[in-house]
């Protein structure tokens, strides 16, 4: 039984800790397929108009908890200092992203918005991904110095759009009851006009927050 564990700890850590290996590469790229999935349907979920689709969208959502909360299992299996993956911040953020929906409290509107904070868990699979890069780089090569130059514009760019997002789901926590913020997307629309300048959606926050 020690062995049996002892080789599923080996196997957890491949999984999610060596980030040169194919093992991981293919883990992590299937967990974000996963994590845009869930996000989407977090999303869509919020709007009125897919009412219809909500069972469909729920599905999904558990679905997406369950493979997150083995990943979140074995990677505390896997992490040569336990305590410190649990207490890191994408330990809590891993941990925030499931707990809403196990304690079946999918409905109340600011935990179901924080699910969205999810996608910071991008960052980690974008931050490995490219110290992998810079590990191979030929420093001689064109060829290997813009394909970094390609990522570090792509982690630019979903940076951007996380923050869109988060503050996007953080302006429908405190407005959802107010006009013109009945749904993620619109609320999403603000987050970005406050990043960008200007006005377009001619909506204004009611709250203090």
């Amino acid at each position: 039984m020690k062995n049996l564990f002892y080789s599923f700890a080996l196997l957890c850590r491949k999984a999610f800790y060596k980030a040169d290996s194919r093992f991981f590469i293919a883990v992590n790229d299937a967990l974000s397929i996963v994590i845009i999935i869930s996000i989407l349907a977090i999303i869509f979920d919020s709007v009125s108009e897919f009412a219809q689709y909500h069972q469909f969208f729920l599905s999904v959502e558990y679905i997406a908890v369950l493979i997150f909360s083995v990943e979140y299992v074995c990677r505390i299996v896997g992490s040569p200092k336990k305590l410190s993956y649990i207490f890191s911040f994408f330990g809590l953020i891993d941990l925030i992203s499931i707990l809403p929906t196990w304690f079946h409290l999918v409905n109340l509107t600011p935990l179901k918005s924080a699910r969205a904070l999810r996608i910071l868990r991008f960052l980690r699979t974008l931050r490995l991904a490219k110290v992998t890069r810079l590990e191979r780089l030929d420093k001689y090569s064109v060829a290997d110095t813009s394909s970094v130059i390609r990522l570090n514009l792509k982690i630019y760019f979903l940076a951007f759009m996380f923050v869109v997002l988060i503050l996007g789901n953080l302006v429908y926590i405190f407005e959802h009851n107010h006009p013109g913020f009945s749904n993620i997307p619109l609320s999403m629309l603000l987050a970005l006009e406050a990043v960008l300048g200007g006005s377009i959606s001619n909506i204004t926050p009611q709250t203090y927050a």
